[in-house]
């Protein structure tokens, strides 16, 4: 398909300091969108030997880390019973899985289960591993598997569109990370799909906002900045996708003041057409510094609303692409 993807980025970091502002979240915010670029071709073979989507994304790998990989179990080889660092599996439709292109394990997702079943059961393996850490427990040294056992899969049927691919898509979420004041950032990640579609990134940044309430302050955290790439083309191979990002130059506001990025989050997601996605060897990595200060606002766009809406069913996806669900 001729739809955007990953940002395109050249090796000077002049340009890498030129990255995307951001799309985000809270009731009062004020965001700006970012500029995408056309995707083109059906991939580019590294002299490495490895599949990218585009020469840019192989020019981009040859760029030095300045940090290693920020993403702790990048690669989904740590972990006793899900991936250490990332959201629990459920077993319905996020498994940790053999296989991949760095080391021995990746992540398989598969979008073709009833919504309904779906967020139920998301629902209770949430509250059951929350329940756990409230305790001050650590479910990954637990001696049992703590995720509840995942129910007998209701697929959805054709057209499909009662999946969770077609409603909601599926996130499947890394640890938060603190964001370094004038850093420019390239994330890459391996990904392959059986059936084909459009899976996504949303590296998203976050602050915590405080919030008076009748129990006195709270702390919430809210997001402020959001740069998501298309992974286009993608198929039955693997290829690897990379992008450039700079959190300092957002001009996200809250109340006409900028919002600055506080977190960094990972966020997989997959979603149509129904069917198995798989993904590997997600690398968050420092690749040039520059001005600690933020940009000057622009002129104000109309608010998202809160983060917690990509949870419900609407026509159309915070980044404007259909959803299929009723």
């Amino acid at each position: 398909m001729n739809t955007p993807r990953a940002a395109v980025c050249l090796l000077a970091a002049v340009c890498l300091l030129a990255a995307a502002p951001a799309t985000g979240l809270g009731p009062a915010a004020v965001l700006c969108e970012e500029e995408k670029p056309p995707a083109d071709g059906d991939g580019f073979r590294g002299e490495d030997g490895v599949l990218y989507d585009s020469e840019e994304s192989c020019k981009l790998m040859q760029m030095k880390s300045l940090s290693g990989n920020l993403l702790s179990n990048g690669s989904f080889e740590k972990g006793r019973w899900w991936p250490a660092s990332w959201w629990p599996t459920d077993g319905l439709s996020t498994f940790w899985i053999d296989g991949g292109t760095d080391g021995k394990r990746c992540l398989r997702v598969f979008t073709g289960v009833d919504d309904t079943q779906w967020s139920e059961n998301e629902k209770h393996v949430r509250a059951v591993i929350d329940a756990i850490v409230a305790g001050g427990r650590d479910p990954q040294k637990m001696a049992e598997n703590p995720l509840p056992p995942a129910p007998e899969p209701k697929l959805a049927r054709p057209p499909y569109y009662s999946s969770v691919g077609g409603i909601h898509g599926v996130h499947y979420r890394s640890e938060y990370i603190k964001c370094k004041p004038g850093a420019a950032y390239r994330f890459s990640v391996d990904c392959r799909t059986e059936g084909g579609g459009e899976p996504r990134v949303f590296i998203k940044g976050f602050y915590d906002h405080k919030l008076e309430t009748a129990k006195g302050t709270e702390i919430v955290r809210r997001n402020a900045y959001r740069a998501p790439m298309i992974l286009d083309p993608c198929n039955k191979e693997w290829r690897r996708y990379a992008r450039t990002f700079h959190p300092t130059k957002s001009t996200s506001t809250l109340d006409k003041k900028l919002v600055t990025t506080e977190y960094l989050q990972v966020q997989l997601y997959s979603y149509w057409p129904v069917g198995d996605y798989f993904w590997d060897n997600v690398r968050l990595d420092i690749v040039a510094m520059g001005d600690e200060r933020p940009a000057e606002p622009r002129q104000p766009v109309e608010a998202e609303p809160p983060d917690d809406t990509e949870k419900a069913p609407p026509k159309v996806d915070e980044d404007g692409f259909p959803v299929f669900g009723d």
